[in-house]
């Protein structure tokens, strides 16, 4: 069994190597090694990292570099799967991480489940250094998600997913219409081929960067596009079609207003990053966590307001009254601050 691992890249000379290198490290020495294709499908790179990659495939036969069509993100992704020889398929971009251990994990899932399509897990976002963000809320427990994708909800990231290539190619892969937010649409339409299960293990690490196609593309255009993919996916339960397959989208914008750029972004995942950690009592770290976020964006007020709230309900923290619990031992008294 062959895991192929697509990786859309153009102008990744900034991340490609780590990339790589996460993926292609050597197991532990308990751990069996994974048979894999890893196919970097170069879109028209200009920056060297084409190089970068064919240099590193002369000393891994695993990897290999595949000319990309230049058509987007989409029709570079479409490339990908059609070469894949794997029988399970993963998608990681070609400046976010990939721990290799969870390739042994859900191909072995995938072996024990054959009525399952794909199975998806947790992940979190890292700064361009690498520096954990947030590591997102997606849920603890395990979970058949196909009624989720039906009703256009995701709470994962595309590229937690195993999938069966058998099936992506059922579907046509990613579908050009969506220049960003094509992975979003294939997750949703994912679950109308078959089950789609969800395992709470560590998948993914996405990079937040102002180089990335996500903050490269305005962010009206992002939101509509995203907020398409779930209009159409309830299209489809409703109809069994949506308009993208009748061949009546609706016209994507051409607004160029910018969104609110990488810094807001980071600065609004550090946030409810720092908001879990209070909450989960680790109420040092969820200070030291909002004072990055503040930080990250010091001209924006909202960092520094979540700075004062999280300042205030700390200090009320470490002044609650003692009482004393059932051995004697005086302990504070529950906050509902």
């Amino acid at each position: 069994m062959t895991v192929s691992i697509v990786i859309p890249m153009r102008n990744g000379e900034p991340f490609i190597r780590q990339t790589l290198d996460a993926i292609l490290t050597k197991p532990a020495p308990d751990q069996p090694a994974m048979d894999l294709e890893v196919l970097v499908v170069d879109d028209g790179s200009t920056d060297g990292s084409e190089h970068t990659v064919a240099e590193r495939a002369k000393t891994d036969p695993r990897l290999r570099v595949i000319p990309g069509p230049c058509q987007g993100i989409a029709a570079s992704l479409n490339t990908g799967i059609e070469a894949a020889a794997g029988e399970y398929l993963v998608r990681c971009d070609a400046d976010d991480l990939l721990p290799p251990e969870r390739l042994r994990d859900q191909a072995d899932y995938l072996d024990q489940h054959p009525d399952v399509l794909a199975v998806c897990g947790t992940y979190a976002t890292i700064d361009r250094k690498g520096r954990l963000i947030s590591s997102l809320d997606t849920g603890v427990d395990p979970a058949d998600i196909t009624d989720e994708l039906h009703r256009g909800q995701t709470r994962t990231h595309f590229g937690t997913y195993m999938t069966r290539t058998t099936a992506l190619r059922e579907l046509g892969g990613a579908r050009p219409y969506f220049t960003v937010a094509e992975d979003l649409d294939l997750q949703l339409r994912l679950g109308t081929l078959g089950s789609v299960h969800y395992q709470p293990i560590d998948c993914y690490r996405y990079r937040l960067h102002g180089t990335s196609i996500t903050h490269t593309h305005p962010s009206p255009l992002r939101v509509f596009l995203t907020e398409q993919a779930k209009a159409f996916a309830q299209q489809r339960a409703a109809t069994g079609a949506d308009d993208l397959m009748r061949g009546e989208a609706p016209e994507v914008p051409e607004d160029t207003t910018p969104g609110m750029g990488i810094r807001g972004h980071t600065q609004r995942m550090l946030i409810g990053e720092a908001w879990r950690q209070f909450r989960a009592g680790q109420r040092g770290r969820g200070f030291a966590t909002m004072w990055r976020a503040t930080l990250a964006h010091p001209t924006r007020p909202r960092g520094w307001v979540s700075l004062l709230q999280i300042l205030v309900k700390r200090r009320r923290c470490s002044i609650q009254p003692l009482t004393k619990d059932p051995t004697g031992q005086p302990t504070p008294e529950p906050s509902h601050g």
